[in-house]
């Protein structure tokens, strides 16, 4: 199971704060940005895995993206989380792609059989 780090423990990790009032932060909003912006790359990523023989790896990656899209599908964006959610959307579809073609040939890994 992949879970997204969160908002406090990023900044942490990058030696950050979260509060404005202490100065150089990592501003929610930026976090969240960056959060979108990793479907796009998880979704190249599912191809390469595939060129590379890893068939497993495209099930996690849909199922992550699934979740994310989940919890974002909450929160209503606007403006530009709104272009970075359409993009969500767009990656989500070519990795479900991905999994459906590896299905089709019978590569479907014996432990995603369960999670869909």
């Amino acid at each position: 199971m992949t879970i997204l780090a969160p908002h406090k423990e990023v900044a942490l990790s990058l030696g950050l704060c979260t509060q404005r009032e202490k100065g150089f932060h990592l501003d929610l909003e930026d976090y969240l940005l960056g959060t979108l912006h990793i479907s796009h790359e998880l979704s190249r990523l599912a191809i390469n895995s595939v060129t590379a023989g890893d068939y497993r790896r495209p099930f996690q990656i849909r199922q992550f993206l699934r979740d994310l899209h989940g919890a974002y599908s909450l929160l209503f964006p606007k403006n530009d989380l709104r272009k970075k959610f359409d993009e969500l959307k767009y990656s989500l579809k070519k990795t479900e792609e991905i999994v459906y073609n590896l299905s089709l040939r019978g590569l479907k890994p014996q432990e995603a059989e369960t999670s869909g």
